[in-house]
């Protein structure tokens, strides 16, 4: 009787150890200060806050937006605020981080963790691995491929247990790897350096009954800002005469035939493309003076022309979607934004110190009003690169830079394939060691308004 009577005491601690209060977990959503990407996180708040009251002890932690409560450059990597996180909320158990742009299971998430034991340092979520060693990773385990970490998924959130915050808030993690942040994903999975729990059943990229978060389409419906046409986007292509004859001709076959406006700018005048020369050197890299006349030129041209709102910088070997790009600028119609791959350089240290950019072979897309204003940027050098002086220029204007995982610096292939099922792809980057008009059928020529036959 005596055993049986500690048996069941047993149990009962157990399932004590077990329970799960909604007080006990805190949610952070990966937010962005603009009213498109802030409306999209109020919206997912609030529908978190609804499930909870048809809990029966709906005491939430807390629900952090990035925008509001980590206002610093650097919070979209994660490492900064995983401390302050840690040390604001001592009596959490769990932390789920998730994008705003996704849909949060909440009863799902409790039921999952009540199995998971939080004084443990784990983190769960959709882990992936890099097929091959990959430039946005800067070829790292090139020599052992048993050595590649698994990071996880954004797009389907991830959750970190109140022992893995504990034992992170003793790294040194400002000074942890390079001064650029490219992909905060992998570059997270790097500090805590522990096996993330692979969950694709929980954390999922398509809608199943027991996800906990899934992705919702990038392609809001965002109509009640004002469609964006086609003919309101103006085209800025930069090139150079020794690449008249390769690139220009792939990018004329695929993208360029949906460009209502475009231009291409060069060294050397040739009537058959036609390209425009503006009195500035050719450069072998960094194009910033290039880049800087091109927005001068953009200016003058366009401050008489109403019509055109937005100004796509490209490379001659970017790789685009012009259709899903007019889908997606709706959503900041009328805003003064910058758009693309963000990237950031020295924003995990002194903060004030560092500035977010936007890489420039995905494609940097500005509003023309905000071209107006950064005629006034300065190069220290002709061939600085053109993406991080603008980079600079943006945040002495205090100007919004937004990012979207649909822009990519790279090729297909140096992304994780379940990292491309999130979201309908806008764009990729250079034509080394692929087919890029196969590029462009695969991944970018649905919403166009011709067919493989004509490719």
């Amino acid at each position: 009787m005596f055993i049986h009577g500690i048996y069941f005491i047993c149990l009962y601690l157990l399932s004590i150890s077990h329970k799960l209060e909604s007080s006990e977990i805190v949610i952070t959503i990966l937010s962005q200060l603009n009213d498109y990407n802030a409306g999209q996180a109020l919206r997912l708040k609030n529908n978190i806050l609804k499930q909870t009251k048809s809990i029966k002890d709906p005491r939430l932690g807390g629900i952090y937006m990035l925008h509001e409560h980590f206002p610093e450059p650097g919070s979209w990597t994660i490492i900064p605020i995983l401390k302050l996180l840690y040390k604001n909320n001592k009596n959490a158990k769990w932390f789920l981080f998730c994008e705003e742009n996704a849909y949060v299971n909440y009863e799902n998430l409790q039921l999952h963790l009540r199995e998971e034991y939080s004084n443990e340092s784990i983190w769960i979520g959709y882990g992936v691995k890099d097929k091959h060693p990959t430039i946005i990773h800067h070829y790292a385990f090139e020599e052992n491929e048993n050595e590649r970490v698994a990071y996880p998924l954004f797009a389907a959130g991830f959750v970190m247990s109140a022992g893995l915050l504990k034992d992170i808030a003793n790294i040194n993690v400002e000074t942890f790897g390079s001064d650029f942040s490219i992909d905060a994903s992998y570059e997270l999975a790097l500090v805590i350096n522990k096996k993330i729990e692979h969950l694709p059943l929980k954390f999922c990229l398509k809608l199943s009954p027991d996800c906990i978060v899934h992705p919702l389409s990038e392609r809001s419906d965002c109509t009640h800002y004002g469609k964006v046409t086609k003919d309101s986007i103006y085209f800025a292509v930069k090139t150079c005469s020794k690449f008249h004859s390769n690139r220009v001709p792939v990018l004329q076959s695929t993208w360029g035939r949906d460009a209502v406006h475009i231009e291409y700018f060069s060294d050397k005048l040739d009537d058959t493309i036609p390209t425009t020369v503006l009195d500035v050197p050719n450069t072998e890299r960094g194009h910033c003076l290039k880049t800087m006349t091109i927005f001068k030129y953009l200016s003058k041209k366009l401050l008489s022309n109403k019509a055109v709102k937005w100004i796509a910088l490209t490379d001659d070997d970017t790789l685009l979607s012009v259709p899903r790009l007019a889908s997606i600028l709706s959503c900041w119609n009328g805003q003064q934004i910058a758009l693309g791959q963000r990237y950031g350089y020295n924003i995990r240290g002194d903060q004030s110190l560092g500035y977010n950019y936007l890489t420039g072979g995905g494609g940097i897309i500005l509003n023309v009003a905000l071209v107006h204003k950064l005629t006034t940027c300065k190069c220290y050098a002709p061939d600085a690169p053109d993406d991080m002086v603008l980079g600079m220029c943006l945040k002495a204007l205090n100007a919004t830079v937004v990012h979207s995982p649909v822009f990519h610096q790279a090729r297909p292939q140096d992304y994780a394939d379940e990292y491309l099922e999130s979201y309908p792809m806008i764009s990729f980057h250079k034509h080394w060691m692929i087919d890029p008009i196969e590029v462009y059928r695969h991944w970018l020529y649905q919403d166009s308004s011709f067919g493989h036959d004509e490719l």
